[in-house]
């Protein structure tokens, strides 16, 4: 009778600003069960581009903030381009820099200039506004590889290609790794903010297209006592607690017991800056979450070893750019981890590599959708909207330390 009882008892993604929102649930968007998606078909080996046709850049033009606010992020995008570069052994293109930085740049002044001295191609601008006054003057003759996304999906023209480091590429990434691991039921924690709010509403789109379960949501903010709160309910812990009491009252026993954790939720989502991270990883293993599996976004990692402080990270899964993790240009990453103002900016190098790839290549990409260009940011393909997508490798903490482990 007691150990039917005891039974009883134990059943049941920089630093981001802060934009306060009204809490919405959501677990609570439209279920999807028409198109839900064979799972098999995530484990198919992705066809590659055969390389057979580059195109002969004479002359390139870079739109980047070399100045001002985003200049450490353009330098390094800069670097990036001048690395693929030196790759090629002959017909290295003339580059020239247009400082976007700048607050006075006359972009159409600059476009004309370009269209009448007969370059090639433009890569960039980085901030969304001068990508979209850009897009006004764009012409046919003139191919642009922007490295940012707009919101807007149509519109654009031909020659016109978008491509960056889109958040939402990581958060479908992890919900594909989640469900191949056979976790189908989730509970999503995330930042008090429009980031959040984005990142957990794509996660939560794509998991439920593969038939997934939301079983709950909660945000975080600055205050850990209340976020331990909110993990609390999260996971439902008072329910067992409380369940626990009522059997000692009926006993009159005191029972030793570990709160059990509902049998529906079989995995967590939450993301965050490495900061939070290390704060919220603890906070869930505190409150017996530890066995859960855990997934979250490459935000909670520069990309630089840091084995003591990345133990509260452990177990932890997410998707990241291959560069990273392999043995190419081991003394650029090694230069680039040693040093205080880049190495956070890794991703960001590799961004230009895989520009200066994607322009040569634009016509294979363009002639074989349903294949992918091997980039240094992930597997490249390009979509509907002329976007190039990425898909990413899983990388998980062990022993303080992100190491790639198989998709």
């Amino acid at each position: 009778m007691l150990s039917i009882l005891l039974y009883a008892c134990n059943s049941n993604y920089m630093q981001i600003p802060k934009d306060s929102l009204p809490e919405q649930d959501i677990s609570a968007q439209d279920e999807i069960s028409e198109t839900q998606i064979n799972i098999d078909e995530l484990l198919v080996e992705k066809k590659i581009i055969q390389i057979v046709d580059e195109l002969d850049l004479k002359k390139i033009a870079i739109l980047l903030p070399m100045t001002g606010r985003y200049s450490k992020i353009g330098k390094a995008i800069f670097q990036g381009i001048e690395l693929e570069l030196s790759n090629k052994k002959n017909n290295i293109p003339k580059l020239t820099i247009h400082d976007t930085g700048d607050e006075n740049i006359n972009l159409k002044k600059v476009y004309n200039e370009m269209l009448d001295q007969n370059y090639d191609y433009i890569i960039g601008p980085l901030q969304k506004d001068l990508i979209s006054k850009i897009l006004k003057y764009g012409s046919e003759s003139l191919p642009i590889l922007t490295l940012n996304y707009l919101n807007n999906f149509k519109g654009l023209k031909q020659g016109v290609h978008q491509f960056g480091l889109l958040p939402e590429d990581e958060s479908i990434c992890i919900a594909e790794k989640a469900i191949i691991d056979g976790n189908n039921n989730a509970s999503i924690f995330y930042p008090d903010n429009i980031w959040g709010k984005r990142i957990a509403g794509s996660f939560s789109l794509r998991y439920k297209e593969l038939g997934g379960k939301i079983i709950d949501t909660s945000i975080y903010t600055k205050d850990d006592e209340q976020n331990n709160i909110s993990i609390r309910n999260l996971l439902k812990i008072e329910d067992s607690i409380n369940r626990k009491k009522n059997l000692e009252n009926i006993l009159k026993i005191k029972l030793q017991y570990k709160p059990f954790i509902s049998n529906d939720l079989n995995m967590i989502f939450s993301v965050g800056t490495s900061k939070d991270m290390r704060v919220i990883k603890p906070q869930f293993n505190f409150n017996y979450a530890e066995d859960i599996p855990f997934y979250s976004t490459s935000h909670i990692y520069s990309g630089v070893n840091d084995k003591e402080k990345n133990q509260d990270l452990n177990n932890i899964k997410f998707c990241d750019i291959p560069w990273l993790y392999n043995s190419k240009n081991l003394k650029t990453k090694t230069i680039l981890r040693r040093s205080s103002d880049k190495k956070d900016l890794l991703r960001f190098v590799a961004i230009g590599m895989d520009a200066t790839k994607i322009i040569y290549n634009i016509r294979n990409l363009e002639n074989n959708k349903k294949k992918f260009l091997l980039g240094d940011t992930g597997y490249l393909k390009l979509d509907e909207f002329n976007r190039i997508r990425r898909h990413l490798i899983i990388v998980r903490f062990k022993n303080g330390q992100a190491r790639k482990i198989p998709f």
